[in-house]
């Protein structure tokens, strides 16, 4: 609902503005009466209003100044002056203050609707965009107001839960991600910290009774095509909004704790037992790489390489958390980079490591990535690398993504027709492109399905995503609006009518 503070010094016109509200504008509440400007200034400090209807002529302070002292302070509120006075310079002062709208006395009820049926579409938009902002500072960990999470989150309750495909966000790497927001018409909020993930934000009534672990496999179906793995996280019971925050960072902190890469797996937060041994012993660590040092030391490579094969598998099978296995090969990397006169500088390493991790669909994947980051180099490079690390090598790999732009491009895919491992392949499109291989493809896929849409405005859009390679007509709106700042049928709107003039 949103709030309508009413401003009038006529006892009769104030009701009957406000019962136009309440009976023919269902959107609106009046949340507040006040017979003077001076008087409601002070009301709109404490209630917040989204809309200001005032007279022009009032005692005190005249409805042109109060507009205008809101719209300074407070510009988000939208304001409709109402007044018997019809003189023009009224209406210019009124203007003048960014008013939506000039209604003249008696006030006749169609009108009203339609002029707040028009505004409301332009408070629906602030109100997407303040959630938004939330939904952002939530994930960070900044602090939220639990009074406007209660206003922007207007259900009575809520249940949370994150899917995630494949590793976790990269920590380290900056950008190549897109950050990922629910459509402006979805009736439940969706965000992700990138393309990888879904953290939905579900209004319990919309279960209709049904468990929520009911509805998350219902999502998880929809998800058959992925050829990795995902890791969901749930609060099964549902919460008031004003517990959103802490919900939501238990749920990443939990995503933290039990991802393990390769192995699907759903975990409810109310259920999960924290292991008596704690991943992160720091001695467990530490006497992994202090075992290895002698191999390097002999240079005896296949038989370290056969060993950390043997040691990656045990603690894949053993289900240690990706963080844990990020912080063991870390240590190793550091180790090897100690004996090997050929190793990459340690920045691209970490880049390299994080792409193993976030793009491994599987274990055995897993291990590929990593050991090809480790042994690159400790010998010398093959005249192979030399000759693909090039710019032409990379521009016959972009130009096959655009002509399979309708196909599965992921990652693995690519490396596997072009027969180089995917960490070797995020390395060139960071080197050769400066973003991440994802970040690329997103914006390819944006580019071609905008120039689709202006050739041909009478498109389905579920027919370009789906010639842009996305099968979920949702998710490529989501990211369409991420990318390109409104949503796909606006886009062809705005194309239809630049088309008709």
């Amino acid at each position: 609902m949103y709030r309508v503070l009413v401003v009038d010094d006529e006892p009769a016109a104030l009701q009957h503005v406000c019962t136009i509200v309440k009976k023919r504008c269902p959107e609106y509440e009046v949340a507040g009466t006040a017979e003077n400007g001076r008087e409601a200034l002070e009301m709109v400090e404490i209630l917040k209003p989204d809309l200001l209807i005032c007279d022009v002529k009032m005692p005190l302070m005249d409805g042109i100044s109060l507009v205008s002292k809101v719209k300074e302070q407070y510009p988000g509120i939208f304001s409709v002056i109402v007044s018997g006075y019809s003189d023009f310079a009224y209406a210019k002062g009124a203007l003048q203050s960014e008013v939506c709208d000039y209604i003249l006395k008696p006030v006749v009820p169609s009108d009203m609707k339609k002029t707040l049926d028009a505004i409301g579409g332009k408070i629906r938009k602030n109100h997407y965009q303040r959630r938004n902002t939330i939904i952002r500072a939530i994930s960070t960990g900044a602090a939220c107001d639990p009074e406007e999470m209660a206003r922007y989150f207007c259900h009575e309750a809520y249940n949370c839960a994150i899917i995630r495909r494949n590793g976790l966000p990269r920590r380290f790497s900056s950008g190549g991600s897109t950050e990922i927001f629910s459509d402006i018409n979805e009736t439940f909020a969706i965000y992700g910290r990138d393309e990888m993930e879904a953290l939905y934000m579900i209004p319990t009534e919309m279960l209709l009774g049904e468990p929520f672990e009911k509805y998350l496999l219902k999502i998880l179906e929809g998800m058959d095509t992925w050829e990795g793995y995902t890791t969901t996280v749930y609060q099964e019971k549902g919460f008031p909004p004003e517990r959103l925050q802490e919900t939501v960072r238990g749920l990443y902190s939990l995503l933290d704790a039990v991802s393990v890469v390769g192995q699907s797996q759903m975990v409810e937060a109310g259920a999960y037992m924290e292991p008596s041994v704690l991943w992160t012993d720091n001695d467990a660590v530490q006497a992994v790489p202090g075992s290895l040092e002698r191999m390097l030391k002999e240079q005896r490579y296949d038989r370290l390489k056969k060993e950390l094969r043997r040691l990656y598998a045990q603690w894949l099978e053993e289900r240690k958390p990706q963080l844990w296995m990020e912080h063991v090969s870390r240590q190793i990397l550091n180790l090897i980079r100690k004996y090997d006169r050929n190793a990459l500088p340690l920045l691209e390493c970490e880049s390299m490591m994080e792409d193993a991790f976030f793009y491994a669909e599987s274990g055995e994947k897993l291990i590929d990535n990593l050991l090809d980051i480790m042994f690159k180099y400790i010998t010398a490079e093959s005249t192979v690398s030399a000759k693909i690390d090039s710019p032409e090598f990379v521009r016959s790999i972009t130009d096959y993504m655009e002509s399979h732009i309708a196909e599965n491009l992921s990652l693995q895919n690519i490396a596997r027709v072009f027969a180089v491992s995917e960490t070797y392949l995020g390395k060139l499109f960071r080197k050769y492109r400066n973003q991440s291989y994802n970040q690329y493809l997103t914006v390819l896929r944006m580019e071609k399905a905008t120039k689709l849409m202006k050739e041909n405005p009478s498109l389905f859009i579920k027919d370009v995503a789906a010639m842009v390679g996305y099968g979920d007509q949702f998710y490529f709106s989501r990211i369409f609006r991420s990318c390109m700042g409104v949503c796909p049928s606006d886009y062809l709107e705005s194309v239809a009518g630049n088309m008709e003039m």
